[in-house]
């Protein structure tokens, strides 16, 4: 046998061994599942008094960075400065498409306007949502915490004038160290964050 012929054989058993050694690895490795999470807040308990006469249209909040993906955000209690995100742990839908969605159903339970619509209605609204997630996020390190905190701004389209303008923010304890305990208690805030804003239309608007 010639040299080259035993080093073509050799490389070939070697290629064997490890092909093998794969195949026995991901027999028992195990692939984590992937988990989904989305806000549900609670409407209103009752329908208000109209607060604007016309079509009030709902845009989709802006989110940056690490708030315009849809996985979970989370920092450090004890690092403020650095925010990571989970590998596993997502939002149904990015967070200022959810956060859309929800001030959406809450204003049009609340009975805020004669008719609420996000802009692919395409209708002819008289005053306009617009906003910014600025925080949705778990705090670990501690007891378990989360916080939100976006802004939002209602204008008034015929002379583009503001309204009302406000940033709220809500720190939140869930009542466990589960994700699912963090997103009930980041919806509940959500809702107290709708119900103040509904509150300032009423004095602005």
């Amino acid at each position: 046998m010639t040299q080259a012929f035993l080093q073509r054989v050799g490389a070939r058993a070697l290629a064997l061994t490890i092909l093998g050694m794969v195949a026995a690895c991901g027999g028992t490795a195990s692939v984590p599942e992937n988990h989904f999470y989305r806000l549900e807040v609670d409407a209103p308990a009752a329908s208000g008094s109209r607060l604007l006469n016309g079509v009030l249209e709902v845009d989709r909040l802006l989110a940056t960075g690490a708030l315009s993906q849809r996985a979970i955000v989370y920092r450090h209690q004890d690092n403020p400065h650095q925010l990571k995100a989970y590998h596993y742990h997502f939002w149904n839908e990015a967070p200022g498409i959810l956060l859309q969605a929800e001030l959406t159903a809450y204003l049009r339970a609340a009975g805020i306007a004669n008719k609420v619509m996000t802009p692919e209605m395409r209708a002819r609204p008289q005053y306009a949502v617009t906003g910014r997630v600025v925080k949705l996020e778990r705090v670990v390190g501690g007891a378990p915490k989360g916080a939100i905190e976006m802004n939002l701004v209602l204008r008034r389209l015929s002379d583009s004038t503001i309204l009302t303008s406000r940033s709220y923010n809500r720190d939140v304890t869930p009542t466990d160290e589960t994700l699912t305990a963090l997103v009930r208690a980041l919806s509940a805030a959500a809702g107290d964050i709708f119900q103040e804003f509904v509150g300032d239309v009423g004095k602005g608007g």
